[in-house]
């Protein structure tokens, strides 16, 4: 039978129990004096086996590591999540290819400072920077339909047309966004001149000094563009310079800077102002010519011609002086101005009409001889003032039995220009009237305002007639 054993409760008083027989012992006694018991046997008996730990400290544990995270742990969460899906958003339309190829449009329109970082090139050659590129910028500001043209075809494939821009990825954006720019084809050109010691010189910048009278200067590489080109030298004794500004967009064109003069003659609207490249050479006379003696000729030689109407002045249209043109008559002509020569067929046709209804009185007969109605001849037909003026005049007189016929002659004296691509034509018509009693002859000036409509030109107003003379056949005065 196994024997039990008790632990010894403590009296207080420094001494304890037999575990077998309950009797009091002494401390450090060895056996018990009562029953024989081992007490230090008693010790070094096998512990009891540890309890476990109570189940609730382990139930408590599991609790804790799956608590809930705060509420505003939550929040933040939310935040973080929402600003970076919005940021990816924001990015994705901000470095949309549409949009940045926007931005540097925009950037080339106005030429703001750091554009050069949006472009690149192949060409090592080629330093890129806001200067080198703005020929380019000039370009587009003198042509913004250029501009408008260069976008379309960026944005609808991959490069312009002519081959000089690309538009494609180089990189990346914050990792995600892919990151556009312009590749653009560098150009090399060639610039010649016939004068030893002539300076050549690209947008104010020399570049060589002729060595002979065939020299060739091979420039670049160069952003296509605006640029202007200019040799300067002396020819009998006189310094010339011959200047040009060229739109530059063919790789290895050639410029001819030769140094001479030429001499010519032009013609067109008196009180008109002649340019040449853009410099003042002088007016037109009351005879409608300027002599130009010894200009500086270029390759690039322009004829302009400045006309104020009013408070507008209109430009011609621009003319090439080549060297053909050296001791010849050049014109200088307006849009939708009509020629004096034309001028002069119109107005006989619009009279003709007048004629034939101030003849029969019948407006079906008051035509010109290709059978043009004389309402034809005005911009809003019978419902024009002057058509109406002109209908009253014609039917008057052949209702007027005094009148026994009438002729009329019309003479151009002037063709001018016109805002709106108009011409204001100046003629006199002289009315020969063979009345019941004696011949009478007047001679009235006009200056009718006319403009292009489609094939034929109509007459938009027509100021009141001045009276220039009159006079009978008994009169002493023509």
């Amino acid at each position: 039978m196994q024997q039990q054993l008790y632990q010894a409760a403590d009296d207080h008083q420094g001494g304890s129990f037999c575990p077998n027989c309950g009797q009091p012992v002494a401390v450090g006694d060895d056996f018990c004096g009562s029953c024989g018991f081992n007490l230090k046997a008693d010790t070094t008996t096998t512990p009891t086996e540890s309890a476990p730990e109570p189940a609730s400290t382990a139930t408590r544990s599991t609790s804790r590591s799956h608590r809930q995270l705060p509420r505003w742990a939550w929040i933040t969460i939310g935040v973080v999540v929402v600003i970076l899906v919005g940021s990816y958003l924001f990015g994705r339309n901000y470095y949309s290819r549409t949009n940045q190829l926007a931005r540097d449009v925009a950037a080339l329109k106005t030429g703001k400072k750091g554009l050069y970082q949006q472009f690149t090139t192949t060409d090592p050659s080629l330093k890129l920077s806001d200067k080198t590129l703005s020929p380019l910028v000039d370009r587009f500001k003198s042509n913004p339909q250029a501009l408008a043209t260069f976008q379309r075809q960026l944005q609808t494939g991959s490069m312009t047309t002519d081959g000089l821009f690309q538009y494609n990825v180089t990189g990346k954006k914050w990792l995600f966004f892919d990151h556009y720019q312009i590749k653009v084809k560098p150009l090399y050109a060639t610039l010649t001149t016939n004068r030893v010691g002539a300076q050549l010189s690209v947008n104010g910048k020399r570049v060589a000094t002729s060595q002979s009278t065939s020299y060739a200067h091979k420039f670049g590489p160069y952003v296509p563009g605006n640029y202007k080109l200019m040799a300067v030298g002396t020819v009998n004794s006189q310094l010339l310079k011959n200047t040009g500004t060229v739109y530059l967009h063919e790789n290895n064109a050639n410029y001819n800077l030769d140094l001479r003069t030429i001499s010519f003659t032009v013609s067109g609207t008196p009180q008109t102002k002649i340019y040449l490249n853009q410099h003042y050479q002088g007016t037109l006379g009351s005879n409608g010519t300027l002599a130009i003696k010894d200009a500086a000729w270029s390759s690039n030689l322009e004829l302009t011609g400045k006309y104020t109407v009013g408070k507008q002045t209109i430009t011609s249209k621009s003319t090439k002086i080549t060297s053909d043109d050296a001791d010849e008559t050049v014109s200088v002509d307006f849009p939708g101005t009509m020629s004096k020569s034309d001028a002069g067929d119109y107005l006989s046709g619009l009279f003709t009409a007048i004629s034939g209804y101030t003849n029969d009185g019948d407006l079906a007969d008051a035509t010109d001889a290709d059978d043009k109605g004389l309402d034809s001849y005005f911009v809003d037909g019978t419902s024009n003032a002057d058509y109406q003026g002109f209908a009253k005049m014609a039917k008057g007189y052949y209702n007027d039995d005094d009148v026994l016929s009438v002729t009329y002659t019309p003479t151009v004296l002037a063709v001018t220009p016109s805002i709106k691509s108009q011409s204001q034509i100046t003629y006199d018509v002289k009315y020969e009237f063979e009345n019941s009693k004696d011949s009478r002859i007047q001679v009235f000036r006009y200056t009718a305002t006319v403009k292009k409509d489609g094939s034929d030109t109509k007459i938009i107003k027509i100021t009141p007639a001045q009276k220039i003379r009159s006079y009978t056949s008994t009169d002493d005065d023509d």
